[in-house]
């Protein structure tokens, strides 16, 4: 339904329908979205978090590979000349070469398996195997170790690098492991727990210069990066205050788009709400100013077209509007709470207007009534109340329409049962279509079928069969047969042929107010 303006036609498009839908959707979005939207915030925060920690490894592994790759190759051919050597005589050239070459705590010689001179102590004799953890590493080698200590210094760790150049002979170096836990310590930016560096088979050194055994757990979580050129590991875990403002950044960045997700399912439900409401707002206005009346269509004997009942239609002439057509407010009334309302008006008027008229035969006046009626509290009363004023022999036929499901239960049962007591007939309306069906003539005791106007107008393209099949059913369970919608004579002529007792349409008369009636109408 779009907004109204004084002048204008309304259109209301909109069905309740689609009200519901859109409720529906935006009880998703509102509810489940915002819990799904948190799981997905959640999920890119740990992803973002594990990137951190990564690149953070990352930067760490590049700077220990310079350090390294430094170390073995500077002065390599000088030191592998004095492999072999006596201490006392290349003691001074080891020094200064030892000097030259940063990070180191001493570069030492090793011949026979063991470790004989020193640049920071001359001349030593140590077992290769206290620096290394092979015994006998394979010529051209490089093995590296971390160590807790070392024989001359304890409880300070240090990185060792053995490159053999021979068989149980080669260059020991000895990186300082404050220079491995600065390193360390320089790449853990902001937002960093624990940064360690890890060699297999020795154990890891932290940011801070602690010395863990291989053999003792780690630091749970976080993300590890190997040197592509080294064997070591470097591991970096996110400290908790970071992970959760990472966390609250994602979640602050995810609830934003679902508010404005939220705003714009909650405006869509709104306009698609709010014009029904206005709508039925209308309704019970005219209600109350009395702006809806009632015509009647003649429903005629298909043999003799003389007028044997009326169909009783619900108009809406708004002051300002104009005429409003029933298609545009009637299937929204049918699923509202003003329904009972608008029904006691159609029925007490078309009643009262009948009544007046007192045409000398019998008539069947037809009011249409939703299954939504039925649930109402007042609906029998109302409808005993139409009965009994309306003049002897006339009779009350409920149409009953079919665009919300009749659903037989005790209460439905006893409506009918008390209502059919009283006199009342029952009509089935737009046989064929939504929800009607023949499993409907069965369970209800209806008195006539309406055939729909869709039905009638495939009389001239051969769709006689199939009227002539829906007035078999309706024969069978004993009903008779109202033809809505007859526009043509073609239409009429095919209908006496098929036997349909009864119709309605354009072709016999428009519907009429109440007065013109009896001027216009043949009477039976």
């Amino acid at each position: 339904m779009s907004v109204l303006t004084p002048g204008s036609k309304p259109v209301f498009q909109r069905s309740g329908a689609w009200s519901r839908v859109v409720f529906f959707v935006a009880v998703i979005v509102c509810v489940l979205v915002p819990a799904f939207a948190m799981m997905l915030a959640d999920r890119y925060a740990r992803d973002a978090v594990t990137t951190h920690e990564r690149a953070v490894a990352n930067d760490i592994v590049a700077s220990m590979d310079h350090i390294l790759d430094g170390v073995r190759l500077r002065h390599a051919d000088e030191l592998t000349a004095l492999v072999g050597r006596r201490c006392t005589t290349i003691f001074r050239t080891l020094a200064e070469v030892g000097t030259r070459l940063r990070y180191l705590r001493a570069v030492g010689l090793v011949n026979g398996g063991r470790v004989t001179c020193s640049s920071a102590l001359g001349a030593i004799d140590v077992p290769l195997d206290a620096y290394t953890r092979e015994q006998e590493p394979e010529p051209g080698s490089t093995i590296v170790t971390l160590l807790r200590q070392t024989p001359f210094q304890h409880g300070i760790p240090v990185l060792s690098v053995f490159r053999a150049t021979a068989r149980g002979a080669g260059v020991l170096y000895l990186i300082e492991g404050d220079y491995v836990a600065d390193a360390l310590a320089h790449g853990a930016r902001s937002g960093v727990e624990t940064a360690t560096l890890s060699v297999k088979g020795s154990g890891r050194l932290d940011e801070h210069g602690t010395f863990t055994p291989e053999s003792e757990p780690g630091p749970a979580g976080g993300s590890a990066i190997a040197s592509q050129r080294w064997p070591f590991i470097v591991s970096v875990a996110a400290s908790t205050h970071y992970a959760s403002e990472v966390r609250h950044h994602y979640r602050l960045i995810f609830m934003t788009i679902v508010l404005l997700a939220d705003g714009l399912v909650i405006a869509a439900y709104l306009l698609a709400v709010a014009p029904q409401r206005l709508l039925l707002k209308a309704v019970r206005h005219a209600l109350r100013r009395n702006e809806f009346h009632v015509v009647y269509q003649p429903i005629v004997d298909v043999q003799t077209r003389k007028t044997v009942g009326v169909e009783a239609l619900l108009r809406w002439n708004h002051p300002k509007w104009g005429a409003i057509s029933p298609a545009l407010f009637i299937p929204q009334v049918e699923s509202s709470t003003v329904l009972p309302k608008v029904t006691e008006f159609v029925l007490r008027t078309a009643v009262s207007e009948l009544a007046a008229l007192t045409p000398s035969v019998p008539l069947r006046i037809a009011v249409n009534v939703s299954p939504k009626d039925l649930e109402c509290a007042r609906f029998v009363s109302v409808v005993e109340e139409a009965i009994h004023s309306l003049p002897p022999g006339f009779t009350l036929v409920l149409e009953v329409t079919e665009r919300i499901l009749l659903e037989k239960n005790a209460r439905t049962t006893a409506i009918f049962q008390a209502l059919r007591s009283k006199g009342a007939k029952f009509a089935i309306d737009d046989f064929g279509t939504n929800h009607s069906n023949l499993d409907m003539l069965s369970r209800f005791p209806f008195d006539y079928v309406k055939i729909d106007r869709q039905f009638i107008a495939r009389l001239s393209d051969g769709g006689a069969g199939l009227i002539e099949g829906i007035a078999a059913v309706a024969h069978y369970y004993g009903l008779k047969i109202i033809a809505e919608g007859v526009e043509t004579e073609a239409e009429h002529s095919a209908l006496v042929a098929i036997g349909i007792q009864y119709a309605q349409g354009y072709l016999y008369q428009w519907p009429q107010r109440a007065e013109n009636l009896k001027r216009d109408c043949a009477w039976a």
